[in-house]
């Protein structure tokens, strides 16, 4: 549910009203349902949307909470670091649909969101790296860790081009 104060839009003063959805996704979550809805009531009220810090867990959760509390630590597991040697293409097409799925709901929403922005650039430099479990490897990005483009950026591409120019 989302709610705004109504004093926040009185008493003669203009106010520039916005919000911003830290985007530290996983493969599962948010469901596009979910994203879209918080979107559209966002957009209902008027306030303008900028999905930040945008990046998707591969990654098996090492903690419960599912916090990004960065001082968390958790025990280093064979099972929490499935991907040591590097994403196996099954994966690495789950991340170009996930991509591609969020980046279809951002379009649709145009007219509210402001930007989009990454937590980093390329996989080499993600936070998720060796957290919460020292020397895990993550791949939560559009860029491998030469800097290439990985397939996700591929499908990110796409859906753009598909949409209609106004």
């Amino acid at each position: 549910m989302v709610s705004i104060s109504p004093g926040m839009f009185g008493f003669g003063h203009n106010v520039n009203v916005g919000c911003y959805a830290q985007e530290h996704d996983n493969l599962q979550w948010p469901t596009t349902d979910q994203l879209d809805a918080t979107i559209t009531a966002f957009a209902a009220l008027g306030v303008k949307v900028m999905v930040t810090e945008l990046d998707i867990d591969v990654l098996p959760p090492a903690v419960r909470n599912g916090s990004a509390e960065i001082s968390a630590t958790a025990a280093a597991q064979p099972q929490l670091n499935p991907y040591a040697d590097g994403l196996p293409n099954t994966i690495q097409q789950a991340l170009a649909d996930r991509y591609a799925s969020l980046f279809a709901i951002f379009l649709k929403h145009k007219d509210a969101i402001t930007r989009v922005t990454f937590w980093n650039v390329t996989d080499g430099d993600s936070w998720k790296n060796d957290w919460p479990v020292r020397g895990r490897k993550n791949y939560p990005l559009l860029f491998d860790r030469q800097g290439q483009p990985k397939p996700a950026f591929d499908a990110v591409i796409k859906v753009a081009e598909q949409q209609p120019t106004r």
